[in-house]
């Protein structure tokens, strides 16, 4: 008997581009992980109300910013372009 189609491999990896704004930052985040970790940490920008919208690669590419981070956090590795408002 195989095995059901539907459940998501533990060593699948999804990419996107996601733009974000906050009180004091707008990011371009070029994430890639496993898809229950990023729609985990898209709902924890949302709750700590970050606006969140899916963008393109030639949106991360053009995107003027202060600071650029790479951090990597429980298989999920994310390369942040931020760019801060003055405070």
């Amino acid at each position: 008997m195989s095995e059901p189609t539907n459940m998501t491999d533990v060593n699948q990896v999804q990419h996107m581009f996601l733009y974000v704004e906050s009180s004091d930052a707008v990011c371009i985040l070029n994430i890639a992980g496993h898809p229950y970790r990023l729609r985990e940490l898209i709902f924890m920008m949302i709750e700590n109300g970050c606006r969140v919208m899916q963008t393109t690669a030639d949106q991360f590419n053009v995107f003027c910013y202060d600071k650029e981070t790479v951090e990597v956090y429980d298989y999920l590795t994310t390369i942040i372009k931020a760019r801060f408002n003055n405070l």
